[in-house]
């Protein structure tokens, strides 16, 4: 082979490779740019996602969040109306009905008798209640005869508690005469009101 021939293969070989090299390099770019698009697409997919799941996992937390409160809230107000109900409960326990009397008598009159008996299923519904019977008088006679008038009202009172079951170490008595008249007027019906008997229950 001769010399020039020799040199016109190897430059025919040389322009063979440089064209190869030229296609592959033209031919990686698109597949470059394929690859990234596919990493782009499932990096955006994985960052949906993790939103997702943070936005999910907030979400719940703030309605397990809501769901206590409520129940602390509802738990609350049955608390409160528990207490507001025990506290109606007692003060009912505590109140008793006020015995009214004729001018200058100390019996238990027979419209008097059920009030009586309503206190005394009270008392003994609730054992642990010491009461004192305050006998009162209207402002007519001395404060002496009012005195004693009122002292025979508590003890009236108290004989009826302890009949009907009431035990009488429970029951105190005392008179008060005129000196707190439940109406300061100085009528018929003023004194009517005033000459009563109250049960008080010690604090």
């Amino acid at each position: 082979m001769s010399k020039s021939t020799r040199f016109t293969k190897l430059m025919l070989i040389g322009s063979i490779a440089a064209a190869s090299v030229l296609a592959y390099g033209c031919g990686s770019k698109p597949v470059q740019q394929a690859m990234q698009g596919e990493m782009d697409k499932a990096k955006a997919e994985a960052e949906a996602k993790a939103l997702s799941e943070r936005i999910k996992t907030e979400a719940e937390a703030k309605a397990l969040k809501a769901k206590e409160d409520m129940e602390a809230k509802l738990k609350q107000d049955a608390e409160a109306d528990a207490r507001m109900k025990a506290e109606a409960e007692e003060r009912a326990a505590r109140n008793y009905e006020t015995t009214y009397f004729d001018y200058d008598k100390a019996n238990i009159r027979d419209d008097q008798k059920a009030g009586l008996t309503a206190s005394a299923d009270k008392l003994k519904a609730n054992a642990d209640i010491q009461v004192t019977i305050e006998g009162h008088c209207d402002e007519r006679g001395t404060a002496e005869y009012n005195l004693a008038l009122g002292q025979k009202r508590a003890d009236s009172a108290k004989g009826f508690l302890a009949k009907a079951g009431v035990a009488a170490d429970r029951i105190k008595t005392v008179s008060l005469g005129k000196e707190r008249p439940a109406d300061a007027g100085h009528t018929e019906a003023a004194w009517a009101k005033n000459r009563r008997v109250e049960i008080v229950a010690a604090p």
